[in-house]
């Protein structure tokens, strides 16, 4: 059962620390994610690592951070957002420290598992907003919020250019600097949250029951596609590209961290049209433009001979890699104000229970994003159509949208409108 009617205790005064402040938190985290991504290249050349051994090495943070979600989320519940910020933020630095220091396969393994507290920001980055914010601009803060999630896809970007020209260890050592300097603020410049309630068994069933409830598991489905689907993509399209339109892996790299920008770009407006106009109107709309453009990206190319009149009719249907990357913006862009949309409407069915769930929807995306590319190469070697990838998105998407149609949401409706 939705708990949209409990009242929720807003402090809008600080917002406007509270807020950047988050956002820093939640940025960093999700570049330390991704880290091993871009420096697990060196690593495996370094100390000779095998490609299973590589793969683990890059699939660990991911995998510690979806395990960690729910439950990290659930003690924000008990705990508070400021205070599991704080904790998460301690276990990233030390996990860096670590990276620093290790020299073996079992110590950079250990050191990526610590970076997999990077997915209690999420959930603890939300519960703690929501107490800052006043509820008719829920989809815009939370919109701002949403784009920390472009820190997955800021390693890919920055650690190269200190790599070349200085070498790995410097980039743990930046993302700790930044790390100790937010930690710093948050403890400084925000007010400690009031003391945490008793623990008792009916307090963490309290917790653990509305997770249980199936409209809660309706939002999972929502950010595996809306995000999850998002980190599948960027991490598939590089081989996509080079392979389909002939170009190098280094080039279809750069085009596949572009793909992200309409989405980071898109959550913020995404939520402040939420906010007006209501989330599921707004999720509706990006649901039904993501069938489009992933129904014209599934087209594969296709060679048809048609018998004229006078002479055979060759006729050559695909998509050029303009009109690809024109798709794929418009895709990128639906999904961003899907996500915008997305977190406002979590705010309007689960104010008082937004880190449990957020938590769990965490973890259902970083499933997502660890099968999807899984079932991308399922799929290219039993059909051996390259578009395949974009099926199964449009099947999702699919799911989704009729999941939406047939949910009633009726807290949507009744969204405040902006002053």
């Amino acid at each position: 059962m939705s708990d949209r009617t409990a009242p929720v205790s807003v402090d809008n005064t600080s917002l406007i620390i509270v807020l950047p402040l988050t956002l820093a938190a939640f940025f960093t985290a999700f570049s330390c994610w991704t880290l091993f991504a871009v420096v697990g290249v060196e690593l495996k050349s370094s100390y000779g690592f095998s490609d299973t051994q590589f793969a683990l090495l890059l699939s660990i943070p991911f995998l510690t951070g979806g395990l960690l979600a729910p439950p990290l989320g659930m003690l924000t519940q008990r705990w508070g957002g400021r205070r599991v910020i704080l904790v998460c933020l301690v276990a990233l630095g030390l996990a860096l420290v670590l990276l620093m220091w290790v020299d073996s396969y079992a110590g950079f393994l250990l050191a990526g598992a610590g970076l997999g507290a990077a997915g209690g920001l999420f959930s603890a980055g939300l519960h703690y907003l929501v107490t800052h914010m006043p509820p008719s601009r829920a989809g815009l803060v939370l919109g701002m919020f949403g784009v920390g999630t472009g820190g997955a896809g800021f390693s890919y970007l920055v650690v190269p250019v200190v790599q070349s020209a200085y070498s790995w260890e410097l980039a743990p050592l930046a993302y700790l600097s930044i790390i100790v300097l937010v930690w710093l603020l948050l403890l400084v410049l925000t007010e400690p949250e009031p003391p945490p309630p008793r623990r008792s068994g009916a307090n963490w069933m309290g917790t653990i029951t509305p997770l249980l409830s199936p409209s809660v598991w309706q939002f999972c489905l929502y950010f595996s596609f809306l995000f999850g689907g998002v980190i599948a993509l960027i991490l598939w399209l590089p081989d996509y590209l080079s392979s389909v339109y002939q170009l190098s892996l280094a080039e279809g790299a750069r085009w596949s961290l572009l793909f992200a920008l309409p989405m980071l770009a898109c959550q913020v407006p995404g939520g402040l049209v939420a906010d007006r106009y209501g989330a599921v109107m707004v999720m509706r709309l990006a649901l039904l433009v993501s069938l489009v453009s992933l129904f014209l990206l599934s087209y594969p190319d296709t060679d048809m001979i048609i018998r004229g009149i006078r002479q055979p009719i060759h006729w050559h249907i695909g998509v050029s890699l303009p009109w690809l990357l024109l798709f794929l913006s418009g895709l990128s862009a639906a999904m961003g104000f899907g996500l915008g949309a997305l977190l406002r409407l979590l705010f309007d069915e689960y104010p008082k229970q937004v880190g449990a769930v957020g938590g769990l929807m965490l973890a259902c995306a970083c499933g997502s994003a660890f099968l999807l590319p899984l079932l991308f190469a399922l799929a290219n070697d039993l059909m051996g159509v390259r578009s395949s990838v974009f099926m199964l998105l449009f099947l999702l998407c699919l799911v989704s949208y009729l999941t939406l149609e047939c949910t009633r949401h009726p807290a949507s409706s009744n969204n405040a409108p902006l002053p």
